[in-house]
């Protein structure tokens, strides 16, 4: 529903006015200056009280009564608020508990005055001083003294509301949510725009003026629209925390805890401020909105796909490239909830048309019908398992996704003439110690192979970009240390001595467009990610953004290497040629070029992989061309015992060198 153009107006005035307010002479905000406003209330309530009484005709013989009242009052309302410190709190905070004490603080001038009402003679009883004009005085001065009081703490918060304010959602418990809202609406940079609580009790109810909006699942409804700035999190549980976080950070949104003063003092929440990751990596550069030019000139009017839309990386490719002059966005990924999301954040921001299609990089036929349905001329290519423990796990899996799951989209933008297709790998694919890593060394294999296979009916230009951990990505280790440390710690580290490479999200992504814009085929692009960081340092750098000391306040705790982990990790193997090219910090890696045989190696992988054994995998894959050395968990994959050399699938080494071999089904 559209706002009226008078409440802007209105709202505007009042906060001049506010201000205004603010201006005056101090003296009349100080002690004095509130006894001598109470102390003419008092006057004007007693000359009301007789106009209300008399109908505005005080007779002759009342008046010389209303004024010795009128004085009477003057001197004994602000003395008895004087009494019971009621001019003790500040007027531009005045709350319900003030209210309580300066309406008892007016109670003994009105018995007094009572009393004196009964033991006077008769006649000056009779026509000086009529009952209901004394019930009347308390109520006025009661309506008038409360009044000026809401009045100035209404146009001092009315004051804080000039310029750009951040519009907040606040969640947290009831407790934790009034709480706050005792102090966050003073704030003069904050919008509160409503609050969200799990306690389904409380929906649809208002809270210190504010309407509970619904649970902590409808936060990322709220956040797609992209009109919310900031989320503040109020005296929750720890898993609440990590929610909140890891959904305001996939949006892009800044988080901020705000944990009561009770569980600060026991302890219980020791989390103080909420740092920003990027301030903690010293080369994390701030990239302006403009895109590059070369970058516009290349996707002016062409149709873009991207895969794996709903993950951190492909959900800021089609967030960047929707602000680009495409012709059409075709978005996928087999998370529904993933891609409504993002489908919600975009469709209001673009007039592109946007498609989402939810579906597997595996399966074919789907991919097929995309392909011919939407006719992409640019294939970013970001859908990948990318998680190293997980992976070690699920070797099959990794395999058929990351390998088999590309080589299906990168044939169909042949097939279709698409004029660009880039994947998006990884420096965990440089002398791999994961089954992660080795996957993805296979599919920058696989790219290359297929950029080099002559084919006369299609122009489509293949290349790869490498970079290393994305600050703020689902499942990287800034939110884990965050939730860590909001849960009070300890943060876990692998080991002391571990270095990463680290970027911003809009940074990698920024970078990955320009790449995808050099005309090259085959290449392999990596984007200069800076010195690597210590783990450690950004661990205690956290912890002290967050306001709190590591090793004091918050524990960090060494828990040795998982599987697949590198302590180190290149941007390129010691005999590659690194040269620039036409962007600064995107470099060109010459690599050596996939075997002659390449299409045996990747025939033998897919076999191994269809058993879903992934020991068997793991096996296969020291025999693929990527050096695959396996951590120390599984160094000993390449021999079996004596006990087990029985039941190990046999891997027939010839098929790698002999054209026209195939791999058996059940190698």
């Amino acid at each position: 529903m559209a706002t009226s153009p008078a409440i802007p107006r209105f709202s505007s005035f009042v906060s001049r006015l506010g201000r205004s307010v603010d201006r005056l002479p101090r003296q009349l905000f100080t002690r004095w200056g509130q006894v001598t406003i109470d102390a003419c209330l008092s006057m004007l309530s007693v000359w009301l009280a007789y106009q209300v009484r008399f109908d505005f005709g005080v007779p002759l013989g009342h008046r010389a009564v209303l004024w010795l009242g009128a004085l009477s009052f003057a001197v004994l309302q602000p003395l008895c608020l004087t009494i019971v410190g009621a001019y003790r709190g500040i007027w531009r905070h005045f709350n319900f508990d003030d209210v309580v004490l300066f309406a008892l603080g007016a109670i003994p001038p009105t018995v007094v005055v009572f009393l004196v009402r009964i033991i006077w003679p008769t006649p000056i009883r009779r026509s000086g001083l009529p009952l209901s004009v004394i019930v009347a005085n308390y109520g006025v001065f009661l309506l008038l003294g409360v009044g000026v009081r809401i009045l100035r703490r209404f146009l001092y918060e009315a004051s804080l509301r000039g310029g750009r304010r951040k519009c907040t959602i606040l969640v947290g418990s009831e407790q934790g949510l009034a709480s706050s809202l005792r102090q966050v609406p003073l704030n003069p940079d904050i919008f509160m725009v409503g609050l969200l609580t799990s306690d389904e009790k409380l929906h649809g109810s208002r809270i210190g003026g504010f309407e509970v909006m619904g649970d902590l699942a409808s936060l990322p409804k709220k956040l797609v629209s992209g009109e919310i700035d900031l989320v503040l999190i109020s005296d929750a549980d720890p898993e609440v925390i990590g929610g909140v976080i890891e959904t305001a950070m996939h949006f892009g949104v800044e988080v901020r805890l705000l944990p009561s003063a009770a569980k600060i003092i026991s302890g219980d929440i020791r989390v103080s401020a909420q740092p920003k990751p990027e301030l903690a990596v010293p080369q994390s550069v701030t990239l302006t909105e403009q895109p590059d030019p070369l970058v516009v000139e290349a996707y002016s009017g062409k149709a873009v796909l991207i895969t794996g839309a709903g993950g951190s990386i492909g959900s800021e490719l089609a967030r960047q490239v929707s602000r680009l002059p495409v012709s059409r966005l075709v978005l996928l990924d087999q998370d529904e909830n993933a891609m409504f999301r993002i489908h919600g954040e975009l469709c209001g921001n673009t007039t592109d048309p946007l498609v989402t299609v939810v579906g597997d990089i595996r399966d074919g036929d789907l991919i097929a019908s995309t392909f011919r349905a939407h006719q992409p001329q640019i294939v970013l290519h970001a859908a990948a398992y990318k998680h190293v423990p997980v992976m070690e796990h699920n070797c099959s899996e990794a395999v058929l996704n990351n390998v088999l799951g590309t080589r299906t989209v990168a044939e169909a933008a042949r097939v279709s003439g698409a004029e660009r297709f880039l994947m998006v790998s990884t420096d965990k694919a440089v002398n791999p110690s994961s089954m992660m890593g080795a996957t993805k060394r296979m599919a920058e294999l696989l790219v290359e192979h297929l950029a080099r296979r002559p084919d006369a009916a299609s122009s489509t230009r293949y290349a790869c970009v490498r970079f290393g951990n994305v600050l703020g990505s689902s499942g990287s280790v800034v939110p884990i240390f965050l939730q860590q440390i909001a849960d009070g710690g300890p943060v876990t580290i692998t080991d002391a001595e571990m270095t990463r490479y680290f970027m911003t999200i809009p940074e990698a992504v920024h970078l990955i467009l320009q790449a995808s814009t050099i005309g090259s085929n085959g290449d392999v692009y990596m984007l200069d990610m800076g010195d690597p960081v210590k783990i450690t340092s950004l661990a205690r750098r956290l912890i002290e953004m967050s306001g709190l000391r590591p090793d004091h306040d918050i524990e960090i705790k060494f828990v040795g290497t998982r599987p697949g982990e590198k302590l180190h990790e290149q941007l390129w193997t010691d005999t590659a040629c690194v040269s620039p090219t036409s962007f600064s910090r995107v470099l060109n890696i010459q690599l050596p070029p996939p075997p002659d045989d390449f299409h045996y190696h990747l025939e033998l992988l897919e076999a191994a992989a269809n058993t879903r054994d992934d020991d068997f995998v793991r096996r296969t894959m020291l025999l693929m061309p990527v050096n695959y050395e396996p951590s120390e968990t599984h160094g000993n994959l390449g021999s079996a015992s004596p006990s087990t050399a029985s039941h190990a699938r046999v891997i027939p080494t010839a098929m790698l060198s002999t054209p026209g071999t195939t791999a058996p089904a059940n190698a």
